[in-house]
């Protein structure tokens, strides 16, 4: 999968700085949260207590478990499978609440997060939308009296999950692959999309010095593919992940360049090394020579040498 075109990238790169440039004092140093074990060690029973287990994990992954949230699991009717000869058994992935509740509701003291009960059998849809609600809880929680959300404000939830260490699941959100009786089929429950995720989530795990070893290995091979050359990207461009981590301010004014992706041996062996630096010709410089120390066993030597050859020389004279 290609990155965005430039225009495209330079406007993901722009609104994630916007929102570092606000918000990310409040979001601190966060961990790439991965969908495995060491995160999420939980059991998992498709009920209520176990979502509210989940959610609970990604508030404190998040750093967000001050906030006053409670899961609710409500029963709705799931999405109506395709009538085109596709099955009744539920197969189509649902990508939003198909009844009238809504997702989130503030009452002013506290959130809760209504999830509907045909998600629990779709974990890369339940992790994805929950990471998307906190996003979109933070936003609010951190909004300075009077400010509004960017819009679109469901676009700026998405990035600001990343930004909380959600990117990896959003990335398996935003591309699911399943086969059915209907047929191969492809759906998303992100509002960005999967490349512009993969360009958002390499700039965290750069900035954070984050290892994508493990995240590439245990992502779907779409996603992995598109993170793996996000990343390649984001090794090019150093002064611009400096730039985010020290000072998002200057990039959201548009105070920045983008270098296309470099393979790692290019930037390796590419970058002007110190040796570069110095001239080829070193100039001579004169060395004192040390006086040896006094060896009465090699003075003595020599001067039986120096004798023998005397004598030798005094001897062919006279003959």
């Amino acid at each position: 999968m290609e990155l965005p075109e430039r225009q495209e990238l330079s406007a993901v790169v722009e609104r994630y700085a916007r929102f570092l440039a606000r918000s990310g004092r409040e979001v601190g140093t966060r961990p790439l949260v991965l969908p495995n074990g060491d995160f999420f060690p939980d059991r998992f029973d498709r009920d209520e207590p176990s979502v509210a287990r989940l959610v609970e994990r990604m508030l404190q992954h998040a750093g967000m478990d001050d906030v006053p949230l409670k899961v609710s699991v409500v029963d709705e009717d799931g999405p109506e499978a395709p009538h085109d000869g596709g099955c009744s058994s539920g197969c189509q992935v649902p990508a939003a609440m198909a009844g009238s509740t809504p997702r989130l509701v503030d009452d002013g003291q506290g959130w809760t997060l209504n999830v509907p009960a045909y998600e629990l059998a779709h974990p890369v849809v339940l992790t994805t939308l929950a990471a998307r609600a906190l996003g979109h809880v933070f936003l609010v929680e951190t909004l300075p009296s009077g400010a509004r959300i960017e819009a679109p404000a469901a676009v700026t939830a998405d990035v600001a999950s990343v930004a909380l260490g959600f990117g990896a699941l959003l990335l398996e959100g935003a591309y699911i692959y399943s086969k059915s009786c209907g047929g191969p089929s492809v759906a998303s429950v992100t509002q960005v999309p999967l490349a512009e995720l993969a360009v958002l989530t390499a700039l965290f795990a750069a900035m954070g010095d984050h290892p994508l070893r493990r995240a590439l290995a245990e992502l779907g091979t779409t996603q992995s593919a598109a993170l793996g050359e996000a990343h390649e990207w984001a090794k090019s461009n150093p002064t611009l992940v400096e730039r985010l981590r020290h000072d998002p301010a200057r990039v959201a004014a548009g105070d920045y360049s983008l270098e296309e992706a470099k393979p790692w041996l290019l930037r390796v062996f590419g970058k002007k090394s110190k040796r570069d630096e110095i001239p080829f010709e070193m100039p001579a410089v004169a060395r004192p020579v040390k006086a040896r120390a006094p060896d009465p066993k090699e003075d003595e030597l020599r001067a039986l040498v120096e004798e023998t050859l005397s004598e030798l020389g005094a001897d062919a004279s006279a003959e």
